[in-house]
């Protein structure tokens, strides 16, 4: 009996250790934007799934109504509520919005040479993107593209 106490143990230490959730604890939206991440990582993230506490590092660090990103993210607001109370995982397709805004984020500090620069940009309705706000584009990939199109442009001196 007691070998097979030990190993259950070993079991479970070994399962603790690959938990993602340990990962993620130290997981905010200000990490993602920090830096580029490898692709692959992206990938783990987007099908474990961020905790849905994200929203919450969103909302601060792009200061926005959740409103606004509980719409880029396509996730009714009592369905986000339930999940971050109950500190569960957002789907996939939100945590790849996520990821999105974070990477597009990332790019729009580069351009504008800090964080409130590029928010207040991302918040400001654009004439080259039919007078929306940037961030609003960016629940889609195409949206997303467009913008990274204007931060080229504005970084490079190109045309739309």
């Amino acid at each position: 009996m007691p070998r097979q106490v030990a190993r259950k143990k070993a079991t479970v230490r070994a399962a603790a250790r690959k938990r993602p959730a340990a990962r993620e604890s130290v997981l905010s939206f200000e990490t993602f934007v920090s830096r580029e991440r490898p692709a692959a990582e992206k990938v783990d993230v987007i099908r474990r799934g961020l905790r849905a506490r994200m929203v919450d590092d969103i909302v601060d660090y792009l200061d926005v109504p959740k409103s606004v990103i509980f719409g880029v993210l396509h996730t009714p607001e009592s369905t986000a509520h339930k999940l971050i109370k109950e500190n569960r995982p957002l789907d996939s397709a939100a945590s790849e919005r996520v990821v999105r805004v974070a990477d597009v984020t990332r790019i729009a500090q580069a351009t504008f040479g800090g964080r409130e620069a590029a928010t207040r940009w991302l918040k400001t309705p654009n004439r080259s993107l039919r007078d929306e706000m940037p961030l609003s584009l960016l629940d889609t990939e195409p949206g997303a593209g467009e913008v990274r199109k204007v931060l080229s442009a504005i970084n490079y001196g190109g045309v739309l």
